[in-house]
């Protein structure tokens, strides 16, 4: 993490940094040969004026112009002295007239003129002061030219007089801009390269003491085993996302470690339940094998049973912890409640306590075979307490829900009492219950398959007798459907 970011900030600084004296670099060259040109056309305009004079013509390429009165016989007799406008000066122009003949020319252009073999349209541009790009050819010598194989411009000036034609021809030195813009390269390849070293430096040592709460974290959590899960991460109060990322390992741990308890009680309640018809069974078969004769089988019978219902209790709640929320097709709370019911009217011998209410469909989406469990386990609860009387309701009381109420005329279930009932291997009373086969797992079960379906089962308040109610999410099939 310290490595990408270090490397993301280098590449930030490059491209701010990098794009910037770029940037700067190609302002500052533009202005300056914009600079050049402004100053070149000066120059063109003034070099044109004077060539266009008579006098001027005379002897330009000399460099000195003299304006000779008619009475002067000699050239001491000079008047007046005219002084070529920025001859010898280093500023390179030529003077063309309309065939292309050079008239006049100095600097870098009569070098490769006469050296490489320059030359000019007779028919420069049309509008004034429009530059040219122009190459300059290496010399035809040994002579090697600062220009040379160099595309240079050129700033034409065209000038018509009655008299003469020519066109001035400046040339664009970028030697100027290029010293404009020495610092920016100087910046480029050496300040550039140590900027982004020293903002990659920084980002790594910020982002290394940034993580100095992650490792303390990481050390703490590879010291915290399945056997001692006290210890917690240290939680820094910094307000940002790295005491969110403790807090939720924080609050995860908690999970785990109340995870770990009620899978220790689980095993050691398990284990505690299956001891006492394993114990059962053996001391009957002892006792048959110590006098000889055959084992009472209704004793081995009922204790069988009652360990085959308390494995099958078990595998279930284990299937439950390792599988998703229940999906499956559309189910009908009313048709079942009522074929249960019904069901417990034809054992032997019958049970006559049980009244069904359920006129409409009550349709969810689930398991059939979970939810029938839900519902027997809520029968037998009551059932194991019920005096005379246990009404099965099953109704919709509002759009989108389903209600089972499961109603007895038993002692009830104490106020305090009322979610632990829905614990694993919890008895309100241990004694009946032992008696009466209860492991204390039907109604976690009731519980989880509820939960595992969008819904919820609780104890609900009741002047007589105990009353459990589950509530599921009804499931409305579309129309012209079958359910």
């Amino acid at each position: 993490m310290r490595v990408r970011a270090a490397a993301a900030a280098a590449l930030a600084a490059a491209l701010c940094l990098g794009g910037g004296a770029l940037w700067l670099r190609h302002v500052i060259y533009a202005n300056s040969i914009a600079g050049s040109i402004a100053t070149a056309e000066s120059q063109a305009l003034a070099i044109a004026l004077t060539y266009d004079t008579q006098a001027a013509r005379f002897d330009a390429a000399g460099g000195a112009l003299a304006n000779r009165p008619p009475d002067v016989g000699n050239e001491d007799g000079y008047e007046k002295w005219y002084e070529f406008p920025y001859y010898g000066m280093n500023i390179s122009f030529a003077v063309v007239d309309n065939r292309g003949t050079v008239l006049l020319i100095q600097g870098q252009l009569a070098y490769y003129v006469q050296k490489g073999g320059l030359t000019f349209p007779a028919f420069p541009p049309s509008d004034p002061f429009h530059t040219i790009d122009v190459l300059l050819p290496p010399a035809r010598s040994d002579a090697h030219g600062r220009l040379d194989d160099r595309t240079v411009t050129l700033l034409p000036h065209h000038r018509l007089s009655e008299d003469f034609t020519t066109t001035v021809y400046m040339l664009i030195d970028s030697a100027d801009a290029e010293a404009a813009v020495a610092p920016v390269d100087r910046w480029l390849r050496r300040g550039l390269p140590a900027a982004i070293v020293f903002v990659a430096a920084i980002a790594w040592w910020a982002s290394g003491r940034a993580l100095r709460p992650v490792e303390r974290m990481r050390a703490e959590l590879a010291r915290i085993t399945a056997a001692d899960m006290s210890s917690r991460v240290p939680q820094p109060r910094t307000g940002d996302e790295i005491e969110q990322l403790a807090v939720t390992m924080n609050e995860t741990l908690d999970r785990l470690a109340d995870a770990a308890e009620r899978q220790r009680r689980f095993v050691a309640d398990a284990a505690h339940e299956l001891r006492s018809p394993l114990a059962g069974l053996r001391n009957t078969v002892e006792v048959a094998l110590a006098h000889g004769g055959a084992a009472d089988l209704t004793v081995l019978g009922v204790t069988t049973e009652r360990l085959q219902r308390l494995t099958e209790d078990l595998l279930l709640l284990a299937r439950f912890e390792r599988t998703a929320p229940a999906t499956g097709k559309t189910v009908d709370l009313a048709a079942i409640a009522e074929e249960l019911v019904g069901e417990r009217s034809y054992r032997v011998p019958p049970d006559e306590r049980f009244i069904a209410v359920a006129w409409d469909p009550a349709l969810v989406l689930g398991r059939a075979d979970e939810l029938v469990r839900m519902l027997v386990n809520l029968l037998d609860n009551a059932a194991r307490y019920a005096r005379d009387r246990i009404v099965v309701t099953v109704a919709r009381p509002e759009p989108g829900l389903v209600r089972v109420e499961v109603r007895d005329d038993g002692p009830g279930i104490p106020e305090a009492d009322r979610e632990r009932v829905f614990e694993r291997f919890a008895r309100v009373d241990e004694a009946r219950d032992r008696g009466d086969g209860g492991a204390g797992l039907g109604l976690a079960i009731a519980r989880d398959i509820a939960v595992r379906h969008g819904g919820r089962l609780y104890v609900a308040d009741t002047s007589n007798g105990a009353c459990l109610v589950a509530e599921l999410p009804e499931h409305r099939e579309a129309e012209g459907s079958s359910g």
